[in-house]
């Protein structure tokens, strides 16, 4: 046999055997590091900010004819970069305001006569729709206004219990901001309130001393806050299972009690000004006091309006309609070479309320950097390991629908295939404060991506991580390490994480964004205040690149099981758990034994891959089995049958907070159900208790055991 047969039949055995991959020969062979610094070399400022300029000319909610447009510019934008396009679509629920019976405020007198009308219009030449909020309860109600602050738990409990306010019946206004505007309504109603108006206030999106747009950042008094109130992912109407063209949706009786159930209106502060100054009652505390102006020096609880005033009762109407509405997923995908078979994705929504330059085109621009760097990678012959899925998805402001969708119907798929999922919603709505939200084990990956990154206060800052660990500690002292938040509900990571069990990260960098889902953010509210030279915007797709080319090309996944289990034994043991559960004679030892063999799995697994990394013998099925250990350990934590109440948040360790969804919490199902047992002290709410105990307790035993290389481990 001739020499150079002999090495081609060698080279073929060692691929068999998994000592070597099969890149084909022929090929550019990129290191991992080479392929990493081209790609961050790619990532333009200038090129973002043309990008974002020409996307947010228009409006892009589901409705809008602009938004088929932007849908074949993305489809093109994927074919431009070499991908192979694909496109999932889905026929879902959507409410609109109504084209007549315009939705209006109004205050009424003693006659139930009109004396004061407002109305949030919209722009028709400009297409942008009247403001709403998506999901409320359409009809009118009448009652005495009250305003109830943020709309928060803790500010209804201060009205009702130490003020002795009865709500039944009453209007609450409410200051948007603190928490998720849906949690605002849907405490409204669990006072027995009938509806809602939620306003803006100059406190918080016009402080004091700050210029109004176009002059500056400032919220102007017109500006109208849009939003989905809806509690729970997707479409109502297909609820836990996809809509797919042969879907049975549910009929508005049955899908009724999955919405809000109360008339909630959006409004400006400067229609809300008139109505607040007119409230009777108390002067409420400091906290509770807003911008005022001069007819308003200081706010008031209510309920209703002065005496002697014209004014007597609050009226709203809204008038939305629901209809079925086609919706789009748009994915490039780059198959992989060794593991076509695993699946490494990144997204961003395409809808926005109006124009949506900061939330959610600074995303998408991060993600069309990225695609563009990868096809200047692949040019020069270079393919991922893995599979890479970059997707944009539709219909996310009206409950996160188009992504969950996709999570539903290919949920099997996902739970078998996925690696790990990476969301840039808004990348930037300001250049300071970076606040990444991501499962546990993301952690160590996301310090070495940023410290690749550029700063974005870069006159200050020689790194990305410079600056988020500096300002992390001046925020929080107490902190070692630069601060990675719970992931909640906020974007279309949620029915990743809370559905699948795949782990996620969300990249944002975030600050005063005082246009938020109104028609002021735009392009120059972006380029001249929020994110001056895209220097923001830039620094996340940095960081989002690096996170991507390691989990795509790295032949061991380089998320880090003791971050995550350290991270869980420390948020419990730092908590009162152990003593509220032993107050009432209940055994706290079964979880914290789980926690425990948790963490020595998670220590033992990490030596044990440390080990396999620096053996030039290893044999790919060896780490395709670490890899898949990473991957069940999150799955692990998936109970089916879902949170008490919230079957689609079956991530038994991580979901939304059922006191603000925006935010996160950790075993939620324990915690929650331990806050109503103390609350209301009965039997069955301490069973419930015990019960979450137990199934706590289970799933982390589970992911100790997806990380042991025992038949059966204990």
């Amino acid at each position: 046999m001739e020499k150079s047969s002999q090495t081609l039949l060698l080279v073929v055995l060692l691929v068999v055997a998994g000592q070597i991959d099969s890149r084909n020969l022929g090929e550019v062979d990129l290191s991992n590091e080479e392929a990493m610094s081209q790609l961050l070399d790619q990532i333009d400022a200038t090129r973002i900010g043309n990008f974002i300029e020409n996307m947010t000319l228009h409006p892009r909610n589901t409705q809008s004819d602009w938004m088929g447009e932007k849908e074949e510019t993305v489809k093109q934008m994927f074919k431009d970069f070499g991908m192979d396009v694909i496109t999932k679509k889905y026929k879902v629920l959507q409410c609109f305001p109504k084209d007549v019976d315009p939705s209006l405020t109004e205050v009424l007198n003693a006659a139930g006569e009109v004396v004061e009308t407002y109305r949030e219009d919209g722009n028709k030449a400009e297409r942008i729709l009247p403001a709403f909020n998506a999901w409320s309860k359409s009809g009118t109600v009448e009652g005495e206004p009250v305003y109830v602050n943020y709309g928060r738990k803790e500010d209804y409990d201060y009205l009702t219990k130490d003020l002795g306010m009865d709500l039944t019946g009453k209007i609450a206004i409410a200051r948007y901001g603190k928490i998720y505007r849906g949690d605002k309504s849907k405490f409204a109603k669990q006072n027995g309130m009938i509806g809602v108006i939620i306003y803006m206030d100059a406190k918080d999106y016009a402080p004091e001393g700050v210029d109004r747009m176009p002059d500056g950042p400032a919220l102007p008094e017109t500006g109208i806050q849009r939003g989905t109130l809806k509690d729970g992912l997707g479409d109502p109407s297909t609820y836990l299972y996809p809509s797919t063209k042969y879907a049975y949706h549910d009929s508005p009786e049955e899908y009724q009690s999955r919405l809000p159930g109360i008339v909630v209106m959006p409004i400006n502060f400067k229609n809300a000004l008139p109505l607040l100054a007119s409230l009777d009652g108390d002067e409420v505390k400091d906290e509770w006091q807003g911008a005022g102006s001069e007819t308003l020096l200081k706010y008031k609880y209510g309920p209703g309006f002065k005496n002697g005033s014209n004014k007597k009762k609050l009226r709203i109407t809204v008038n939305l309609e629901y209809r079925m509405v086609e919706i789009e997923n748009i994915f490039g995908v780059i198959k992989g070479q060794q593991e076509p078979d695993r699946w490494v994705m990144m997204g961003n929504h395409r809808d926005t309320w109006v124009h949506g330059a900061v939330d959610a085109t600074t995303g998408l621009a991060a993600l069309n950097e990225i695609g563009h760097g990868l096809f200047k990678l692949r040019e020069q012959g270079w393919k991922p390991r893995r599979t890479i899925v970059l997707a944009s998805w539709g219909a996310e402001e009206q409950g996160i629908i188009g992504s969950t969708e996709f999570v539903e119907d290919y949920m099997t798929l996902l739970q078998e295939k996925m690696v790990a999922y990476i969301n840039v919603d808004v990348a930037a709505s300001d250049q300071k404060y970076f606040k990444p939200s991501a499962t546990p084990n993301f952690r160590p990956l996301l310090e070495r991506a940023a410290k690749q990154a550029g700063a974005p206060l870069d006159s200050t800052y020689g790194t990305f991580y410079e600056q988020w660990d500096t300002l992390t500690k001046e925020e929080h002292p107490e902190l070692t390490s630069p601060k990675m938040g719970d992931l909640g509900s906020g974007s279309d990571y949620a029915a990743f994480i809370n559905m699948a069990g795949v782990s996620c990260i969300d990249l944002t960098i975030v600050g005063p964004y005082y246009t938020y889902h109104t028609e002021y953010d735009n392009y120059h509210y972006l380029s001249n205040y929020a994110d001056p030279g895209m220097k923001g915007t830039k620094a996340v797709a940095e960081v989002a690149a690096v996170i991507l080319l390691e989990l795509a090309s790295e032949k061991l996944v380089p998320l880090d099981a003791s971050s995550y289990s350290n991270y869980v034994n420390n948020k419990i043991s730092s908590s009162t758990l152990e003593e509220d559960l032993a107050a009432n004679d209940i055994d706290y030892g079964i979880l914290k034994k789980s926690l425990a063999k948790f963490v020595e799995n998670a220590r033992e697994y990490e030596d044990s891959r440390s080990k396999l990394l620096e053996d030039k013998s290893r044999k790919q099925m060896d780490m395709r089995r670490f890899n898949d250990q990473m991957l069940q350990m999150e799955r692990s934590f998936i109970y089916p049958p879902g949170l008490p109440n919230r079957p689609q948040n079956r991530h038994i360790l991580i979901a939304p907070s059922i006191l603000n969804s925006y935010s996160g919490s950790v075993f939620p199902g324990l915690f929650d159900s331990l806050t109503l047992a103390k609350e209301i002290d009965t039997d069955e709410n301490w069973n419930q208790v015990k019960k979450q105990l137990t199934i706590a307790a289970w799933v982390t035993k589970a992911a100790a055991r997806s990380l042991s290389s025992e038949v059966f481990p204990n």
